[in-house]
Protein backbone atom coordinates (compact mmCIF):
# COMPACT_ATOMS: atom_id res chain seq x y z
CA UNK A 1 0.00 0.00 0.00
CA UNK A 2 3.01 2.81 0.41
CA UNK A 3 2.79 5.32 2.53
CA UNK A 4 0.05 7.23 3.57
CA UNK A 5 -0.47 10.33 1.60
CA UNK A 6 -0.07 13.47 3.85
CA UNK A 7 -2.90 15.43 5.47
CA UNK A 8 -2.29 18.76 6.95
CA UNK A 9 -5.74 19.53 8.96
CA UNK A 10 -6.20 23.30 10.11
CA UNK A 11 -9.61 23.21 12.15
CA UNK A 12 -9.74 27.47 11.79
CA UNK A 13 -7.76 29.88 10.45
CA UNK A 14 -8.20 33.36 9.41
CA UNK A 15 -7.69 34.10 5.86
CA UNK A 16 -8.14 38.27 5.16
CA UNK A 17 -11.53 39.14 7.45
CA UNK A 18 -13.59 36.20 7.02
CA UNK A 19 -13.46 33.11 9.73
CA UNK A 20 -12.82 29.66 8.29
CA UNK A 21 -13.02 25.92 8.79
CA UNK A 22 -10.76 24.31 6.85
CA UNK A 23 -8.05 22.10 5.27
CA UNK A 24 -4.95 22.86 4.16
CA UNK A 25 -3.55 20.25 1.81
CA UNK A 26 0.53 20.72 0.95
CA UNK A 27 1.58 19.85 -2.60
CA UNK A 28 5.00 21.07 -3.67
CA UNK A 29 5.65 24.52 -4.18
CA UNK A 30 1.83 24.92 -3.38
CA UNK A 31 -1.10 24.98 0.11
CA UNK A 32 -3.94 24.16 -0.91
CA UNK A 33 -6.84 25.78 1.52
CA UNK A 34 -9.85 24.13 0.93
CA UNK A 35 -13.75 24.58 2.72
CA UNK A 36 -15.99 26.74 4.01
CA UNK A 37 -16.15 30.49 4.59
CA UNK A 38 -19.10 31.74 6.32
CA UNK A 39 -19.76 35.41 5.79
CA UNK A 40 -23.20 37.09 6.98
CA UNK A 41 -25.38 36.10 4.04
CA UNK A 42 -24.28 32.53 2.74
CA UNK A 43 -21.69 29.72 3.07
CA UNK A 44 -19.42 28.89 0.38
CA UNK A 45 -17.24 26.19 -0.15
CA UNK A 46 -13.94 28.36 -1.39
CA UNK A 47 -9.95 27.56 -2.20
CA UNK A 48 -7.78 29.22 -2.07
CA UNK A 49 -3.98 28.66 -2.93
CA UNK A 50 -0.79 29.92 -1.17
CA UNK A 51 2.48 30.13 -3.27
CA UNK A 52 5.06 29.11 -0.30
CA UNK A 53 7.89 30.62 -3.52
CA UNK A 54 6.52 34.55 -3.55
CA UNK A 55 4.18 33.80 0.03
CA UNK A 56 0.69 35.44 -1.81
CA UNK A 57 -2.20 34.57 -2.10
CA UNK A 58 -3.78 32.58 -5.47
CA UNK A 59 -7.89 32.75 -6.04
CA UNK A 60 -8.31 30.11 -9.00
CA UNK A 61 -11.15 30.10 -11.29
CA UNK A 62 -13.10 27.02 -10.00
CA UNK A 63 -14.78 24.69 -12.11
CA UNK A 64 -17.77 22.59 -11.67
CA UNK A 65 -20.43 21.60 -9.04
CA UNK A 66 -18.85 22.84 -5.54
CA UNK A 67 -19.89 20.53 -2.43
CA UNK A 68 -22.37 21.13 0.17
CA UNK A 69 -20.74 23.05 2.58
CA UNK A 70 -20.57 21.29 5.09
CA UNK A 71 -17.85 19.35 7.75
CA UNK A 72 -15.14 17.83 5.38
CA UNK A 73 -11.71 15.37 5.62
CA UNK A 74 -9.07 16.34 3.02
CA UNK A 75 -6.45 13.90 1.80
CA UNK A 76 -3.98 14.64 -0.84
CA UNK A 77 -4.72 11.07 -3.90
CA UNK A 78 -1.54 12.57 -5.47
CA UNK A 79 -0.48 15.35 -7.76
CA UNK A 80 -3.00 16.02 -9.73
CA UNK A 81 -6.32 15.65 -7.35
CA UNK A 82 -7.31 15.97 -3.25
CA UNK A 83 -10.24 13.38 -1.95
CA UNK A 84 -12.38 15.39 -0.32
CA UNK A 85 -15.31 13.50 2.02
CA UNK A 86 -18.39 16.17 3.10
CA UNK A 87 -19.58 14.63 6.40
CA UNK A 88 -23.21 14.68 7.80
CA UNK A 89 -25.07 13.85 4.35
CA UNK A 90 -26.00 10.52 2.78
CA UNK A 91 -22.83 8.60 1.38
CA UNK A 92 -23.43 8.91 -2.15
CA UNK A 93 -23.44 12.78 -1.88
CA UNK A 94 -20.28 12.71 0.46
CA UNK A 95 -17.37 12.11 -2.05
CA UNK A 96 -15.68 14.64 -3.99
CA UNK A 97 -12.49 15.09 -5.72
CA UNK A 98 -10.72 18.65 -6.70
CA UNK A 99 -8.83 18.40 -9.50
CA UNK A 100 -5.74 20.58 -8.99
CA UNK A 101 -3.24 19.35 -12.38
CA UNK A 102 -5.33 16.91 -14.46
CA UNK A 103 -5.25 16.77 -17.96
CA UNK A 104 -8.31 18.80 -18.13
CA UNK A 105 -7.22 21.13 -15.25
CA UNK A 106 -4.22 21.71 -17.15
CA UNK A 107 -5.84 22.47 -20.63
CA UNK A 108 -8.67 24.62 -18.82
CA UNK A 109 -5.39 26.71 -17.08
CA UNK A 110 -3.59 27.46 -20.91
CA UNK A 111 -7.37 28.76 -21.90
CA UNK A 112 -7.96 30.80 -19.42
CA UNK A 113 -3.94 32.10 -18.55
CA UNK A 114 -4.68 31.62 -14.49
CA UNK A 115 -4.93 29.44 -12.12
CA UNK A 116 -7.67 27.06 -12.31
CA UNK A 117 -9.08 23.98 -10.21
CA UNK A 118 -12.28 21.61 -10.54
CA UNK A 119 -14.46 20.10 -8.74
CA UNK A 120 -15.76 16.27 -9.62
CA UNK A 121 -17.95 13.57 -7.85
CA UNK A 122 -17.39 10.41 -6.59
CA UNK A 123 -18.93 7.28 -7.11
CA UNK A 124 -18.61 4.38 -4.56
CA UNK A 125 -18.43 1.23 -6.00
CA UNK A 126 -17.84 1.02 -9.40
CA UNK A 127 -19.06 3.16 -11.21
CA UNK A 128 -21.90 2.31 -14.50
CA UNK A 129 -20.12 3.37 -17.87
CA UNK A 130 -21.52 5.27 -20.83
CA UNK A 131 -22.60 3.83 -23.88
CA UNK A 132 -21.57 6.60 -26.15
CA UNK A 133 -23.71 5.64 -29.96
CA UNK A 134 -21.94 7.69 -32.95
CA UNK A 135 -23.02 8.21 -35.90
CA UNK A 136 -23.88 10.79 -38.93
CA UNK A 137 -27.18 13.04 -39.03
CA UNK A 138 -30.02 10.09 -39.94
CA UNK A 139 -28.48 6.91 -39.28
CA UNK A 140 -30.89 5.73 -36.95
CA UNK A 141 -29.13 6.52 -33.12
CA UNK A 142 -32.46 7.72 -32.11
CA UNK A 143 -34.33 4.94 -33.15
CA UNK A 144 -31.71 2.75 -31.27
CA UNK A 145 -31.56 4.37 -28.10
CA UNK A 146 -35.53 4.39 -27.77
CA UNK A 147 -35.32 0.65 -28.81
CA UNK A 148 -32.63 0.18 -25.90
CA UNK A 149 -34.61 2.00 -23.28
CA UNK A 150 -37.94 0.25 -24.49
CA UNK A 151 -36.33 -3.23 -23.92
CA UNK A 152 -34.00 -2.39 -20.61
CA UNK A 153 -36.01 0.86 -19.31
CA UNK A 154 -34.51 0.20 -15.71
CA UNK A 155 -30.53 -0.62 -17.12
CA UNK A 156 -30.79 2.56 -19.87
CA UNK A 157 -31.19 6.06 -18.89
CA UNK A 158 -30.58 9.19 -21.91
CA UNK A 159 -29.43 12.11 -20.98
CA UNK A 160 -30.90 15.37 -22.63
CA UNK A 161 -28.12 16.96 -24.59
CA UNK A 162 -27.96 20.86 -24.73
CA UNK A 163 -28.62 22.84 -28.00
CA UNK A 164 -28.52 27.01 -29.42
CA UNK A 165 -30.73 25.98 -32.04
CA UNK A 166 -35.03 26.90 -32.05
CA UNK A 167 -37.14 24.04 -31.09
CA UNK A 168 -38.79 22.51 -34.05
CA UNK A 169 -42.92 21.59 -33.92
CA UNK A 170 -43.47 19.29 -30.83
CA UNK A 171 -40.23 19.07 -29.14
CA UNK A 172 -40.71 20.05 -24.99
CA UNK A 173 -37.47 21.36 -23.83
CA UNK A 174 -35.77 19.25 -21.50
CA UNK A 175 -37.47 16.15 -23.25
CA UNK A 176 -35.88 16.49 -26.46
CA UNK A 177 -33.06 19.14 -25.64
CA UNK A 178 -31.83 21.67 -23.15
CA UNK A 179 -32.63 24.83 -25.29
CA UNK A 180 -30.22 27.30 -24.46
CA UNK A 181 -28.80 31.15 -25.17
CA UNK A 182 -25.40 30.71 -26.75
CA UNK A 183 -24.10 33.10 -24.66
CA UNK A 184 -25.28 30.93 -21.62
CA UNK A 185 -24.24 27.99 -23.24
CA UNK A 186 -20.90 29.01 -24.35
CA UNK A 187 -20.01 30.44 -20.69
CA UNK A 188 -20.94 26.93 -19.57
CA UNK A 189 -18.35 25.36 -22.35
CA UNK A 190 -15.76 27.55 -20.81
CA UNK A 191 -16.23 26.77 -17.42
CA UNK A 192 -15.57 23.19 -17.72
CA UNK A 193 -19.07 22.28 -17.39
CA UNK A 194 -19.74 19.85 -20.75
CA UNK A 195 -18.10 16.63 -21.71
CA UNK A 196 -18.57 17.94 -24.90
CA UNK A 197 -19.79 19.84 -27.37
CA UNK A 198 -19.56 20.31 -31.10
CA UNK A 199 -20.88 23.28 -33.66
CA UNK A 200 -23.02 22.05 -36.55
CA UNK A 201 -24.91 24.09 -39.04
CA UNK A 202 -24.49 27.32 -36.81
CA UNK A 203 -25.84 25.88 -33.77
CA UNK A 204 -23.75 24.37 -30.53
CA UNK A 205 -24.94 20.97 -29.58
CA UNK A 206 -23.26 19.52 -26.44
CA UNK A 207 -23.67 17.27 -23.30
CA UNK A 208 -23.53 18.90 -19.70
CA UNK A 209 -21.96 17.15 -16.82
CA UNK A 210 -25.47 17.69 -14.90
CA UNK A 211 -27.15 15.95 -17.37
CA UNK A 212 -24.86 12.99 -17.49
CA UNK A 213 -25.27 12.84 -13.39
CA UNK A 214 -28.83 13.49 -13.45
CA UNK A 215 -29.00 9.61 -15.34
CA UNK A 216 -26.02 7.74 -13.01
CA UNK A 217 -27.77 9.17 -10.08
CA UNK A 218 -30.56 7.01 -11.20
CA UNK A 219 -28.28 3.98 -11.26
CA UNK A 220 -28.74 3.44 -14.75
CA UNK A 221 -25.96 3.19 -17.84
CA UNK A 222 -26.09 6.62 -19.98
CA UNK A 223 -27.11 6.91 -23.09
CA UNK A 224 -24.98 9.17 -24.90
CA UNK A 225 -25.48 9.93 -28.89
CA UNK A 226 -22.62 11.54 -30.37
CA UNK A 227 -21.77 13.40 -33.79
CA UNK A 228 -25.14 15.72 -34.69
Amino acid sequence: MGEEAPEFRVDRITLGSKDCQQNAIVVGDKTYVIGRTDDDSKSTFGIKILDKLTQTWIMPTVLGAQPPSKSHSAILVNEEKILVVEKGISLNDSIWFLEIDTPFVKKQRKIKGSEVVSWSKGVLGVAQKPVVISGPSGVGKGTLIAKLMKEYPLKFGFSVSHTTRSPRVKEIDGVHYHFAGRSKMEQDISEGEFLEFAHVHGNLYGTSIEAVESVTDEGKVKSLPLLY
